[in-house]
């Protein structure tokens, strides 16, 4: 079995608001390409925007999602589709309830295990630090609506590069959960997003690979070929890191 996984794509409900910044017909042609050589493509997580509403609870987070999916409806179709299974990151996590999209998922084939989930769950700051990660969130949300997009986007983007340098070696915190989750679920590769970063650890266990994201026009995805036991990188059509 092929799978594709990508992540990260923070589809806003307004145009403002929005950090995926693709052409519809251009990421449809694109997905065009990934359905025909892949039997599965999974979606790991905040493939919407959905906590940059003015008021926080359930209800304003899923009145996001309906607004970001009426924007690219025919995208929004299309990520529906059998060939498509979508988990929810800590941006869609309303996502659980109104798609019913799992936290994570498991899938085996030709002896091969992989473990899919998006990987906040992981993120030290998320977890221990909680309320001050939702109000960077806001903050980041307000700054949009101001017409500081590219403010909120550096503020964003620092946020990544020091997250990934403290925490995304292989001796950090997501690789040693990767570890533990290799182990319970005796699985041989744990693909994670969230970080925005692409990466793949080799670890005693097995292998922890990170999609990168599609958000800001970018492509990233992760091809799986379960029979091969490989492990590839992508940025747009182009392998970016070796085979593994």
């Amino acid at each position: 079995m092929r799978i594709a996984a990508l992540s990260d794509f923070h589809i806003g409900a307004r145009a403002y608001m929005d950090e995926f910044r693709h052409d519809e017909g251009r990421f449809l042609a694109y997905l065009d390409r990934l359905e025909a050589g892949h039997d599965r493509i999974v979606l790991v997580g905040d493939i919407y925007q959905t906590e940059h509403a003015l008021r926080p609870g359930h209800g304003a987070a899923a009145g996001e999602l309906a607004r970001a999916r009426r924007r690219l409806p025919a995208l929004a179709e299309r990520l529906c589709g059998g060939q498509y299974l979508y988990l929810h990151g800590n941006h869609d996590a309303v996502a659980a309830h109104e798609l019913h999209a799992p936290e994570r998922v498991r899938l085996a084939a030709d002896g091969f295990a992989v473990v899919f989930i998006h990987g906040h769950q992981f993120d030290p700051i998320f977890s221990r630090a909680y309320a001050a990660a939702r109000a960077a969130t806001w903050f980041t949300g307000r700054l949009r609506r101001l017409g500081l997009r590219p403010l909120a986007q550096w503020f964003e983007g620092r946020d990544i590069a020091l997250k990934h340098r403290r925490f995304g070696h292989a001796g950090g915190p997501y690789a040693e959960a990767a570890r533990a989750l290799l182990r319970e679920h005796a699985a041989d590769l744990v693909v994670m997003g969230h970080t925005h970063v692409p990466h793949l650890h080799v670890l005693p266990e097995g292998r922890v690979v990170n999609t990168g994201s599609c958000s800001r026009g970018r492509t990233m995805h992760v091809t799986i070929d379960t029979a091969a036991r490989s492990v590839a990188l992508h940025r747009g059509d182009m392998e970016i890191h070796p085979r593994s």
